[in-house]
């Protein structure tokens, strides 16, 4: 649904490069902003959960269209009221109070009650087009390939978090701002109208001028188109420094975030001042572009609020010639003021909230790259894991580096229920990145992967991943944890040495910064002794335990998991004795052996690199 491409086709062929050009640059083209807007807002008015956002919308351009009302209503006030303060009528006076009150008070509910379901609307559709977002975004591993095909599409976060919400508000307060200002165009447009007809003025030097029908309107028009047109030239600059900023910002945090979940390693490296000098630099570009973004808005404020001053004595301008020759009265400049302030502010809606549009216009191109790097994450598949037999088999697995670098070629293997293998190798000669092609999430591989049917498969990495929560969570992750699996941690805690651990499983904290390396890979193996996988991958997940702990720990695994299928990665010579299949590289090649404390020795090279 959201991912899409923000480049046609036709497009991508004529400029190869465009796209990657378009993800480094700090604004999109503005054809491309306005198609990628349709696309992030239409889906939701769509779908069946907008069902009640239609009634809130219904109701809110009611209340809109009262609010308009309720204006015009205050406006023809004015003439009334201004002229029992010239004609010093006091009962007219008292009675046209009365009338105001009546009228500020609809106002104000109509104000207020316009407010809330607009927010009540911004909610109901961020929460939607966020659970949407988020699923996509966890959906098909996007959330991992979009790291390795697309560096600058940075901070998804942020983007999710923030951009998302300002993309509602924006185009909530936005859009109805702007539908509301072409209806009161049309409405004071009218009274304009009406105010000003044909009339002949005899100027100082005796000469005359005669003013045409709607002559009102037609000056509103072109003050504020004036004023719009140079409004743009002022204030162009701010759709790039805004994009810039909301970059700096998000890069700022990250730093901040990475130095709290990393606290330990910073402050046993004595690396504060490092870190003080990249967050002191991330920060000075923040202020920096923040300097400029202030310096182009001050550029604009001194236009845009001299234009709005001129605006308030503008009407009344024009109107005093009328009033000093008889021809209106007080109430009816009062009126026209009014009025021609109304159809002035409607016109100058680009002015009033140019600053706003051109973070709205930020915000959609950061949205629309993210979405357009969801897509291009989608284009690269992984190898399709199959689920068939009793064994689990690998024919011609080909690994290689993002960058094209081939790692592994024309991998064959046939591991049965309770074979154990074991991949070593040099640092560097790809054995993660064969164990991430294994477990069907590296992209850039190719060849046939088949598990046992129906089997369950459970990936160990070096540094677990502790999810935010209770270490009884944590233990069962991603499962969800009965009082049987709840025995079984307590159990498995206790022979791996996490007594201490037991009493603590209901305290909900952050696990990963608490317990150290080795805690953490003892608790993921307590996590694989409770969900009993088919197939086991270890990538060096005993790499933090002390030889007699790692010992109890493959042995345990070994003793419970029997007619697993075990697939690890590590270096120590100690491993060996738990592991019957050996997959070793050397010289160039992957070799596959049989361990050389199991019954029969059998050689083969099965791939160069």
């Amino acid at each position: 649904m959201f991912k899409f491409q923000i480049l046609n086709e036709a497009q991508r062929r004529k400029d190869p490069s465009l796209e990657d050009k378009l993800h480094g640059s700090d604004s999109l083209p503005l054809m491309l902003s306005i198609r990628s807007f349709f696309r992030i807002a239409v889906p939701y008015w769509k779908s069946r959960d907008s069902v009640m956002a239609w009634v809130l919308l219904a109701i809110i351009i009611g209340l809109t269209s009262g609010a308009i009302y309720i204006a015009t209503a205050i406006n023809t006030w004015y003439k009334a009221f201004w002229d029992t303060i010239q004609n010093y009528d006091i009962q007219g006076f008292k009675h046209q109070l009365l009338i105001f009150v009546i009228l500020a008070s609809i106002h104000v509910v109509v104000s207020v009650y316009n407010a809330y379901l607009r927010s009540t609307l911004a909610i109901r559709w961020r929460r939607w087009l966020t659970e949407k977002v988020m699923g996509e975004w966890l959906s098909d591993d996007a959330y991992y390939r979009m790291q390795l095909i697309d560096r600058k599409t940075e901070n998804p976060d942020q983007r999710i978090s923030e951009d998302l919400n300002s993309f509602v508000s924006g185009t909530i307060s936005l859009l109805l701002g702007t539908a509301s200002d072409l209806a009161m165009i049309g409405t004071f447009g009218v009274v304009l109208w009406d105010l000003s007809h044909s009339v002949t003025l005899t100027l100082w030097n005796d000469s005359k001028i005669t003013l045409p029908d709607g002559y009102l309107l037609y000056l509103a028009i072109v003050y504020a188109l004036g004023g719009t047109a140079l409004t743009f030239l002022f204030g162009k600059p701010l759709v790039k420094l805004n994009f810039r900023q909301q970059r700096r910002e998000a890069d700022f945090r990250f730093s901040l975030v990475r130095i709290r979940e990393n606290s330990e390693q910073v402050s046993l490296y004595h690396g504060q001042k490092e870190e003080g000098r990249i967050l002191s630099a991330r920060f000075s570009s923040l202020v920096a572009n923040y300097i400029k973004l202030i310096i182009c808005q001050k550029r604009l404020g001194f236009f845009t609020l001299g234009y709005a001053q001129l605006a308030v004595i503008f009407p009344i301008l024009v109107a005093a010639p009328m009033y000093f020759a008889r021809i209106i009265t007080m109430g009816s400049i009062m009126q026209i003021s009014s009025a021609f302030g109304r159809v002035q502010d409607s016109l100058s809606t680009v002015i009033n909230n140019f600053s706003s549009w051109a973070s709205f216009k930020a915000d959609v191109d950061r949205l629309a790259l993210y979405f357009d790097s969801m897509a291009r994450a989608e284009t690269v598949k992984c190898p399709e894991i199959k689920s068939e037999g009793a064994d689990f088999v690998i024919r011609g697995l080909e690994v290689s580096t993002p960058q094209g670098k081939a790692l592994a070629s024309g991998i064959d293997l046939d591991l049965k229920a309770g074979d154990r293998l074991l991949i070593r190798g040099r640092s560097g000669c790809g054995k993660s990145t064969l164990i991430r092609a294994i477990a069907g999430i590296w992209p850039y591989a190719d060849g046939e992967i088949i598990y046992p049917k129906s089997s369950k498969a459970l990936f160990l990495s070096q540094r677990p991943y502790l999810p935010l929560g209770t270490l009884l969570e944590a233990a069962c992750y991603p499962l969800a944890c009965s009082e049987t699996e709840r025995s079984l941690v307590e159990k498995y805690f206790s022979l791996l040495g996490l007594d201490a651990l037991v009493p603590k499983l209901d305290l909900d904290d952050n696990w990963s910064q608490i317990l150290s390396l080795g805690e953490q890979q003892r608790v993921a193996i307590v996590r694989a002794l409770v969900q009993r996988p088919d197939l086991l991958i270890l990538d060096e997940a005993t790499s933090a335990l002390d030889p007699d702990l790692e010992g109890r720990a493959c042995g345990i695994l070994t003793d419970e998991l029997k007619g697993s299928i075990f697939i690890s990665v590590g270096h120590r010579p100690s491993l060996m004795k738990f592991h019957n299949l050996t997959l070793s590289y050397g010289e160039g090649k992957w070799v596959f052996a049989r361990a050389q404390n199991s019954s029969a020795l059998q050689e083969g090279s099965v791939g160069k690199e």
